[in-house]
């Protein structure tokens, strides 16, 4: 069973954590089946998943049923966020107003952070698994300056 979203059937130990409705659903349904298509064909994804602290692959974490993601309306101006030492993933209403592709970004962003990737200290490498997820420019990676265009955003750390 892949992780799970909150979509009313658990009640998170974050308690400004809550569930989707049903128009969020949506957009998460789509964001959990084109991750499911994005790691078995894009090698750099569950490469890139290893190389952080925890070493556990894309794969991995997208197939892990204790992970849970919920909605967090309150995390703003956040797309996204993790809570430690509970692992609870949520997903903002600025990520859902900017569409799909960022709201897939914000997934892959935070499971880089359930993955070991540093929250403070602006460290980039939980953005950076958005690039190696295909979701950036090589331009954006190399020189660092944000395409608008792309999810991939290079200037955000932790």
């Amino acid at each position: 069973m892949p992780f799970q979203f909150n979509v009313g059937d658990h009640v998170s130990p974050v308690l400004k954590y809550k569930n989707f409705d049903i128009s969020q659903y949506t957009q998460l349904k789509w964001a959990r089946g084109k991750l499911f298509r994005m790691v078995g064909n894009n090698p750099s994804c569950n490469a890139y998943f290893r190389t952080l602290p925890m070493g556990r692959s894309l794969t991995s974490l997208i197939k892990d049923s204790g992970i849970w993601v919920n909605y967090g309306p309150t995390i703003s101006p956040l797309h996204g966020e993790i809570h430690m030492p509970s692992g609870e993933i949520a997903v903002g209403d600025r990520a859902f107003n900017m569409g799909r592709w960022m709201v897939l970004a914000t997934i892959i962003h935070e499971l880089a952070h359930y993955n070991g990737a540093p929250i403070s200290g602006g460290d980039t490498s939980a953005e950076e698994a958005v690039y190696h997820c295909g979701l950036g420019t090589s331009e954006e990676y190399l020189q660092g300056i944000d395409d608008p265009r792309t999810p991939y955003d290079p200037t955000i750390g932790g």
